[in-house]
């Protein structure tokens, strides 16, 4: 624990939105005694020791259940030392975090013992380099953006005011990240502005080395690909960039608060610079990865590059995306966790466990998860909170390690009873009503996506869907499984017959005639479908296609019959990824239509879609 002599502290009584301050304490410490940091905020936090970047992450947690990281910063440390701690309030909610008072806390010790520690006598400043109250979106699920001044005079500090916030702190149980070294980059020049090419997808820092002629306001898009020779800034109400205020001459510049996700920046400046370095630093998890070696070139690559894949989205807890919204969802940490037991060392055990927590403590009132872990903007998705049985079970299986449910197995028990619950007189589930979002995959007749922007006043259309269904009966199975308790699911399987088996295959709703490889996958994962089906499934072509990330539940339901269809599976999984490497993919795609789905917002890099990681293990 963080000592109860340290205080939660701000450089002011009252804290605005999107804002930036900074810390200042000094101490004296011996080179060879252990120096260790104990820190927690709301925002995100940086540590510069001695001037050197010693600490940084996001505190990804919840107002009512807080993490501190405890950093050992022995080797950046002399006889005098200077601390300047950088903390990010945003203050405004999205989807990676929910808003709360302003404030940090920290304590650093040598040997077990404190030597400086957080309270109304450390020195802090508002940090007016920064746009404070910029309040910029990039996204409104990643958070805002922010401008730099490096003109300024910075204000001088003053003493610190204690913050009212809980000491009842949680240690965060994973490893530091870890900045890495720069990588190359290739320079286009191009009218009023450069273009960067990282070579590859890359999630980290910006960091800017170069000279300016005059002072003048810099505007630095970034993004995964380029559309018409540029990149591709504004996309809907996105808008991908950050500015920055050069002064004449040198310009020395790394942002550890906002990390982008991306291959090209995309520098425009009224005045040509010259660049000795601008480029998106790399920011990783550690991990030590599995030596894997296949003699075909093919498979090799996209094992690789689905390795590659996890780790751009692996930072303060799993991602769904590293460009457009950093966010730990259960359906797309479930393929990442899976991937993982096979791809690192210990199957990443730490790591996994600590993602599994962390969404436990996103439990809503209403019985369901959130929609992330954690989220300020929550429209909560049914289907995921089923999903998060099999991962914890998975959890268990890979790594044995049945603790975890002292810590999850009664928020799993809420989940289950929430669902059974609502079993109507016929056996079924009914569609969860405002403000849930029944979604399934990106896919047509299973988004639902219509339902994000509804309201409460809404008439609600009572339906019944095949997936939640089936993903209900599927779930029961590991619900037995975690606690041994038996669940009575044949009524529910006998209506999903009655209600949604047209004579060939299942309908995906009561409403509608359409079918889903997903939907008829889960009928034969419970037991409620034959070969017959499955080659269905395989050969029917108006059968809406399964997507990247649900294609999991498709070869799994047709590994229920041996041997029959891996050929199959390891073809299917050639064609689509070989496809996305043949269009110069240096990471996996969020859909098979890349960048032009979503209406251009379609993410390169997705973690649920490193599946062939695992499905390699199984077929060859």
């Amino acid at each position: 624990m963080i000592s109860s002599d340290a205080k939660w502290i701000w450089d002011k009584a009252k804290h605005d939105q999107d804002e930036y301050s900074e810390f200042f304490v000094n101490f004296q410490c011996l080179s060879d005694k252990k120096t260790m940091l104990k820190i927690s905020c709301d925002g995100i936090y940086s540590v510069y020791l001695n001037g050197i970047l010693a600490a940084f992450s996001a505190c990804a947690d919840y107002p009512w259940y807080k993490f501190y990281d405890e950093i050992d910063i022995s080797k950046f440390c002399k006889e005098e030392n200077e601390v300047k701690i950088v903390v990010w309030h945003l203050g405004i909610d999205n989807q990676t975090y929910i808003n709360d008072k302003a404030g940090v806390i920290f304590e650093i010790s040598a040997n077990g013992k404190t030597i400086a520690k957080s309270n109304e006598k450390t020195l802090s400043r508002v940090m007016n380099e920064y746009k404070n109250g910029y309040e910029k979106m990039i996204t409104p699920q990643l958070g805002q953006s922010f401008l730099y001044d490096n003109t300024v005079v910075k204000n001088g500090y003053s003493k610190s005011v204690e913050i009212d916030k809980t000491n009842d702190l949680h240690k965060r149980e994973i490893k530091a990240l870890k900045l890495c070294e720069r990588l190359p980059i290739n320079i286009i020049n191009k009218e009023n502005s450069v273009i960067i090419d990282m070579g590859k997808e890359v999630a980290g820092f910006l960091d800017m080395d170069f000279i300016s002629p005059k002072s003048q306001k810099l505007l630095i898009a970034y993004g995964e690909h380029l559309k018409d020779g540029c990149v591709r800034r504004k996309i809907g109400v996105r808008d991908f960039s950050v500015k920055f205020v050069a002064k004449k001459g040198e310009n020395k510049y790394l942002n550890a608060l906002r990390r982008f996700g991306g291959r090209y920046l995309q520098i425009y400046s009224d005045y040509p610079i010259k660049i000795n370095y601008i480029g998106i630093r790399p920011v990783e998890y550690p991990v030590e990865e599995k030596k894997k070696e296949f003699s075909d070139a093919l498979i090799q690559k996209i094992y690789d590059i689905s390795v590659y894949t996890l780790k751009c989205c692996m930072h303060e807890h799993y991602e769904d995306c590293p460009w457009r919204e950093q966010a730990l969802y259960t359906m797309d940490s479930r393929n990442q966790m899976l991937c993982g037991y096979y791809a690192f060392e210990d199957g990443n055990k730490e790591y996994a466990r600590h993602n599994l927590i962390l969404i436990a403590k996103g439990l809503r009132k209403d019985g369901l998860l959130s929609l992330c872990f954690p989220t300020g903007i929550d429209i909560p998705i049914p289907f995921f909170s089923l999903v998060y049985l099999i991962q914890v079970y998975e959890y268990i299986q890979y790594t044995k390690d049945e603790s975890i449910l002292r810590e999850v197995g009664e928020v799993i028990k809420i989940i289950f009873r929430t669902c059974t619950e609502r079993i109507a007189e016929n056996g079924l589930i009914p569609t969860f009503p405002y403000p849930c979002w029944n979604f399934y995959e990106w896919a047509e007749e299973s988004n639902n996506e219509w339902q994000i922007t509804r309201t409460k006043d809404d008439k609600e259309i009572k339906s019944y869907d095949l997936i939640l269904n089936c993903m209900y009966v599927y779930a029961a199975g590991y619900y037995e499984k975690l606690f041994n308790e038996k669940v009575e699911v044949e009524k529910t399987k006998k209506a999903i017959k009655e209600t949604f088996y047209n004579g060939k295959a299942y309908k995906l709703s009561d409403i509608t005639e359409r079918t889903s490889q997903l939907g008829n996958s889960l009928a034969i994962l419970i037991g409620l479908g034959n070969e017959d089906l499955a080659e269905r499934i395989i050969k029917e072509k108006e059968m809406i296609s399964a997507t990247l990330s649900m294609r999991a539940f498709l070869y799994d339901a047709l590994l229920t019959f041996g041997d029959k269809y891996k050929d199959f599976i390891l073809q299917d999984i050639l064609d689509r990824y070989g496809k996305m490497l043949k269009s110069g993919a240096t990471t996996f795609w969020e859909t098979e239509k890349g960048a032009e789905d979503f209406d251009g917002a379609g993410s390169l890099c997705h973690g649920w879609s490193a599946l062939p990681i695992y499905y390699f293990q199984l077929l060859k």
